[in-house]
Protein backbone atom coordinates (compact mmCIF):
# COMPACT_ATOMS: atom_id res chain seq x y z
CA UNK A 1 0.00 0.00 0.00
CA UNK A 2 1.25 3.59 -0.83
CA UNK A 3 1.38 6.43 1.64
CA UNK A 4 -0.54 9.31 1.24
CA UNK A 5 1.78 11.85 0.20
CA UNK A 6 1.55 14.63 1.79
CA UNK A 7 0.67 18.06 -0.29
CA UNK A 8 4.03 20.13 -0.86
CA UNK A 9 1.34 23.21 -0.97
CA UNK A 10 2.21 25.56 1.94
CA UNK A 11 -1.52 27.14 1.85
CA UNK A 12 -3.31 23.87 1.37
CA UNK A 13 -2.10 22.05 4.56
CA UNK A 14 -3.40 18.27 4.64
CA UNK A 15 -6.90 17.93 6.25
CA UNK A 16 -8.33 21.64 5.65
CA UNK A 17 -11.29 22.10 3.61
CA UNK A 18 -10.93 25.24 0.94
CA UNK A 19 -12.46 28.11 2.44
CA UNK A 20 -13.27 29.97 -1.02
CA UNK A 21 -15.17 27.46 -2.58
CA UNK A 22 -17.61 27.29 -0.01
CA UNK A 23 -18.34 31.32 0.56
CA UNK A 24 -18.97 31.27 -3.11
CA UNK A 25 -21.39 28.88 -2.91
CA UNK A 26 -23.15 30.57 0.02
CA UNK A 27 -23.43 33.91 -1.73
CA UNK A 28 -25.11 32.71 -4.72
CA UNK A 29 -27.74 30.80 -2.71
CA UNK A 30 -28.05 34.37 -0.80
CA UNK A 31 -28.59 36.10 -4.40
CA UNK A 32 -31.23 33.48 -5.56
CA UNK A 33 -33.17 33.89 -2.00
CA UNK A 34 -32.79 38.05 -2.24
CA UNK A 35 -34.31 37.99 -6.18
CA UNK A 36 -37.02 35.98 -5.09
CA UNK A 37 -38.15 37.72 -2.45
CA UNK A 38 -38.02 40.56 -4.73
CA UNK A 39 -39.72 39.16 -7.69
CA UNK A 40 -42.19 38.08 -4.53
CA UNK A 41 -43.00 41.53 -3.56
CA UNK A 42 -43.29 43.09 -6.74
CA UNK A 43 -46.27 40.33 -7.41
CA UNK A 44 -47.85 41.29 -4.35
CA UNK A 45 -47.44 45.09 -5.11
CA UNK A 46 -48.91 44.86 -8.86
CA UNK A 47 -52.17 42.30 -7.10
CA UNK A 48 -52.46 45.41 -5.07
CA UNK A 49 -52.70 48.06 -7.50
CA UNK A 50 -54.55 46.15 -9.82
CA UNK A 51 -57.26 45.48 -6.37
CA UNK A 52 -57.18 48.90 -5.70
CA UNK A 53 -58.03 49.83 -9.05
CA UNK A 54 -61.11 47.44 -9.30
CA UNK A 55 -62.54 48.64 -5.88
CA UNK A 56 -62.26 52.79 -7.25
CA UNK A 57 -64.58 51.07 -10.60
CA UNK A 58 -67.08 49.90 -8.44
CA UNK A 59 -67.26 52.77 -6.07
CA UNK A 60 -67.40 55.50 -8.48
CA UNK A 61 -70.04 53.50 -10.46
CA UNK A 62 -72.14 53.18 -7.46
CA UNK A 63 -71.80 57.60 -7.12
CA UNK A 64 -73.23 57.80 -10.46
CA UNK A 65 -75.88 54.75 -10.20
CA UNK A 66 -77.06 56.94 -6.75
CA UNK A 67 -77.15 60.15 -8.54
CA UNK A 68 -79.33 59.44 -11.51
CA UNK A 69 -81.37 57.88 -9.37
CA UNK A 70 -81.57 61.08 -7.00
CA UNK A 71 -82.54 62.87 -9.86
CA UNK A 72 -84.91 60.32 -11.60
CA UNK A 73 -86.94 60.31 -7.86
CA UNK A 74 -86.85 64.11 -7.86
CA UNK A 75 -88.29 64.21 -11.54
CA UNK A 76 -90.99 61.81 -10.51
CA UNK A 77 -91.56 63.88 -7.31
CA UNK A 78 -92.17 66.93 -8.91
CA UNK A 79 -94.13 64.91 -11.73
CA UNK A 80 -96.30 63.82 -8.99
CA UNK A 81 -96.24 67.03 -7.86
CA UNK A 82 -97.56 68.98 -10.77
CA UNK A 83 -99.97 65.71 -11.21
CA UNK A 84 -101.70 65.99 -7.74
CA UNK A 85 -101.74 69.94 -8.32
CA UNK A 86 -103.62 69.29 -11.96
CA UNK A 87 -105.91 67.06 -10.27
CA UNK A 88 -106.92 69.13 -6.87
CA UNK A 89 -107.69 72.38 -9.47
CA UNK A 90 -109.56 69.98 -11.72
CA UNK A 91 -112.01 68.49 -9.10
CA UNK A 92 -112.67 71.77 -7.25
CA UNK A 93 -113.81 74.42 -9.10
CA UNK A 94 -113.46 77.72 -6.44
CA UNK A 95 -116.59 79.68 -6.14
CA UNK A 96 -116.95 82.98 -8.46
CA UNK A 97 -115.45 85.96 -6.94
CA UNK A 98 -117.56 89.02 -7.65
CA UNK A 99 -117.49 90.99 -10.51
CA UNK A 100 -116.56 87.44 -12.33
CA UNK A 101 -120.10 87.22 -14.20
CA UNK A 102 -120.34 84.09 -13.24
CA UNK A 103 -122.73 85.12 -10.63
CA UNK A 104 -126.37 84.07 -9.81
CA UNK A 105 -130.19 85.11 -9.16
CA UNK A 106 -131.76 83.45 -6.58
CA UNK A 107 -135.08 83.69 -4.57
CA UNK A 108 -135.30 83.79 -0.95
CA UNK A 109 -135.85 80.03 -0.94
CA UNK A 110 -132.68 79.42 -2.49
CA UNK A 111 -134.06 78.64 -6.32
CA UNK A 112 -132.10 80.13 -9.40
CA UNK A 113 -134.67 81.90 -11.73
CA UNK A 114 -131.93 81.55 -14.69
CA UNK A 115 -131.99 77.83 -14.70
CA UNK A 116 -135.98 77.85 -14.29
CA UNK A 117 -135.93 80.49 -16.96
CA UNK A 118 -134.12 77.83 -19.49
CA UNK A 119 -136.06 74.78 -18.61
CA UNK A 120 -138.73 73.97 -20.92
CA UNK A 121 -141.66 74.66 -18.97
CA UNK A 122 -140.00 78.12 -17.82
CA UNK A 123 -143.33 79.57 -17.98
CA UNK A 124 -145.15 77.52 -15.73
CA UNK A 125 -141.82 77.13 -13.34
CA UNK A 126 -141.53 81.16 -13.25
CA UNK A 127 -145.39 81.68 -12.62
CA UNK A 128 -144.94 79.64 -9.00
CA UNK A 129 -142.28 82.12 -8.53
CA UNK A 130 -144.56 85.13 -9.27
CA UNK A 131 -144.45 87.82 -6.63
CA UNK A 132 -141.16 86.70 -4.80
CA UNK A 133 -138.09 88.77 -4.25
CA UNK A 134 -134.98 88.02 -5.94
CA UNK A 135 -131.13 88.34 -5.64
CA UNK A 136 -128.91 89.29 -8.66
CA UNK A 137 -125.20 88.67 -7.61
CA UNK A 138 -122.46 89.62 -10.06
CA UNK A 139 -124.36 88.77 -12.99
CA UNK A 140 -123.55 90.07 -16.33
CA UNK A 141 -125.60 92.07 -18.50
CA UNK A 142 -125.85 90.31 -22.14
CA UNK A 143 -127.51 93.06 -24.04
CA UNK A 144 -129.47 96.34 -23.56
CA UNK A 145 -131.79 96.76 -26.20
CA UNK A 146 -133.83 99.08 -24.68
CA UNK A 147 -134.16 102.24 -22.27
CA UNK A 148 -135.01 100.63 -19.08
CA UNK A 149 -134.53 96.89 -19.35
CA UNK A 150 -132.06 94.48 -20.02
CA UNK A 151 -131.43 90.91 -20.43
CA UNK A 152 -128.64 89.17 -17.39
CA UNK A 153 -127.39 85.70 -17.70
CA UNK A 154 -124.70 83.47 -18.65
CA UNK A 155 -125.90 82.88 -22.47
CA UNK A 156 -128.74 83.76 -25.09
CA UNK A 157 -130.47 80.32 -23.98
CA UNK A 158 -129.86 80.88 -20.21
CA UNK A 159 -130.85 84.51 -19.59
CA UNK A 160 -133.70 86.51 -17.97
CA UNK A 161 -135.17 89.93 -18.81
CA UNK A 162 -134.88 92.60 -15.86
CA UNK A 163 -136.99 95.96 -16.31
CA UNK A 164 -136.32 98.66 -14.31
CA UNK A 165 -139.11 100.56 -12.48
CA UNK A 166 -139.49 103.44 -10.41
CA UNK A 167 -138.74 107.21 -10.89
CA UNK A 168 -139.34 108.62 -14.65
CA UNK A 169 -136.42 109.45 -16.62
CA UNK A 170 -133.02 107.43 -16.77
CA UNK A 171 -131.60 105.44 -14.43
CA UNK A 172 -128.97 106.66 -11.71
CA UNK A 173 -126.94 104.21 -13.07
CA UNK A 174 -127.00 103.54 -17.12
CA UNK A 175 -126.27 99.68 -17.64
CA UNK A 176 -124.26 99.02 -20.77
CA UNK A 177 -123.45 95.63 -22.17
CA UNK A 178 -120.47 93.17 -20.71
CA UNK A 179 -121.44 94.96 -17.22
CA UNK A 180 -121.61 92.67 -13.71
CA UNK A 181 -124.41 93.63 -12.00
CA UNK A 182 -125.90 93.29 -8.18
CA UNK A 183 -129.82 94.04 -7.83
CA UNK A 184 -132.96 93.37 -5.92
CA UNK A 185 -136.12 92.51 -7.68
CA UNK A 186 -139.18 90.65 -7.87
CA UNK A 187 -140.50 88.18 -10.24
CA UNK A 188 -143.26 89.65 -12.16
CA UNK A 189 -145.56 87.54 -14.75
CA UNK A 190 -146.60 88.76 -18.09
CA UNK A 191 -148.70 88.13 -21.24
CA UNK A 192 -147.67 87.87 -25.16
CA UNK A 193 -147.73 92.18 -25.30
CA UNK A 194 -145.17 92.85 -23.39
CA UNK A 195 -142.02 92.26 -25.00
CA UNK A 196 -143.61 94.68 -27.54
CA UNK A 197 -144.53 97.38 -24.67
CA UNK A 198 -140.85 97.30 -23.56
CA UNK A 199 -139.04 97.97 -26.64
CA UNK A 200 -138.02 94.02 -27.24
CA UNK A 201 -138.17 93.17 -31.27
CA UNK A 202 -137.84 89.60 -32.80
CA UNK A 203 -133.97 90.22 -33.26
CA UNK A 204 -133.92 91.24 -29.50
CA UNK A 205 -135.33 88.02 -28.28
CA UNK A 206 -138.99 88.83 -27.84
CA UNK A 207 -140.14 85.36 -28.57
CA UNK A 208 -137.85 84.18 -25.67
CA UNK A 209 -139.44 86.54 -23.62
CA UNK A 210 -143.03 85.73 -24.53
CA UNK A 211 -142.60 81.89 -24.29
CA UNK A 212 -140.95 82.30 -20.72
CA UNK A 213 -144.31 84.10 -19.48
CA UNK A 214 -142.23 85.74 -16.76
CA UNK A 215 -139.52 88.87 -15.81
CA UNK A 216 -137.53 90.72 -13.26
CA UNK A 217 -138.49 94.06 -12.05
CA UNK A 218 -135.61 96.18 -10.26
CA UNK A 219 -136.09 99.52 -8.38
CA UNK A 220 -133.30 101.54 -10.75
CA UNK A 221 -131.96 102.48 -6.96
CA UNK A 222 -130.73 98.75 -6.26
CA UNK A 223 -128.55 98.27 -9.80
CA UNK A 224 -125.17 98.58 -9.12
CA UNK A 225 -122.40 97.56 -10.43
CA UNK A 226 -120.59 94.59 -9.01
CA UNK A 227 -117.36 95.24 -7.07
Amino acid sequence: MTAARPSSDPNNPPGATPVGGGDRGAGRRRGLLLGALLVGILIIAALLLSQCGNDDDPAGGSDDAGSTSSNESSRSSSSSSSSSSSSSSGSAAPSSPAGSGEGQIVTANGDSVVELAARPDAAAALAALSGQPVTGTAVRVLSVPADEGFWVGSSDQDRVWVQLIGDAGESPYQVAEGDVVDFEGTVVTHDASFAASVGVDEASGAAQLTEQGAHLEAAKSTVTLSR
